[in-house]
């Protein structure tokens, strides 16, 4: 995905949404693309221990 200087910080942010949901291969219908939109919109930011504890736990699975 290229920067487009034009273009508004908000919509910059609406593109990396819609390409997060096309990696998650959910773009397929309106209502599977906005459940995918409204999760990553309101994920709770984690801390640096928090990202730590997670990375632990997948490489012991």
């Amino acid at each position: 995905m290229t920067k487009n200087p034009n273009k508004t910080t908000h919509e910059r942010q609406i593109d990396k949404f819609k390409e997060a949901a096309r990696e998650l291969k959910t773009d397929q219908s309106d209502a599977a693309f906005e459940a995918v939109v409204d999760k990553i919109a309101h994920a709770p930011k984690l801390t640096q221990e928090q990202i730590k504890e997670l990375v632990r736990r997948r490489r012991e699975t």
